[in-house]
């Protein structure tokens, strides 16, 4: 048996120890709307089931009733479309990046470029060690002299 909407909206709720008055003031849906909706009695529109999924940290097609998992968090990434919610993973490595000076983002660049390619197939392509910029190249000395 597919689950609607409105039983779905009442599962997080109660997941998330969440009342109705609190989902209305975090979405700035009315609290008649979300009334309805939990009810069964109106289908929230894409909009809405956007807001209400985004306050009760849930996947949208889940609230709609689909069989799918119930998390916000992505699985899956590809080049062309990242993820819209950053795993917490990856939120405390950009943080980590974000606090290195300007030497350490290069390390950690050239690290990744690295490995990115070894994943990919791509490790028989030549990376350059050089550059005309001479910042560049003092990053490059340091690099190879931690070598």
């Amino acid at each position: 048996m597919e689950e609607t909407t409105a039983l779905r909206l009442r599962k997080a709720l109660n997941i998330r120890s969440m009342k109705q008055m609190e989902l209305s003031e975090k979405t700035n849906i009315g609290k008649s709307a979300i009334s309805q909706y939990l009810s069964g009695k109106v289908i929230p529109k894409q909009d809405k089931i956007y807001l209400m999924a985004k306050a009760l940290n849930v996947n949208e097609a889940w609230l709609m009733g689909y069989d799918v998992e119930m998390s916000r968090i992505t699985s899956s990434y590809n080049k062309t479309s990242a993820p819209s919610i950053i795993k917490p993973k990856e939120k405390e490595l950009l943080d980590k990046y974000r606090a290195l000076d300007e030497k350490g983002q290069h390390t950690v660049s050239t690290i990744l470029d690295m490995e990115y390619n070894r994943c990919t197939n791509d490790h028989l392509m030549p990376m350059a060690a050089h550059s005309d910029n001479e910042d560049d190249l003092d990053l490059i000395r340091q690099d190879l002299d931690e070598l």
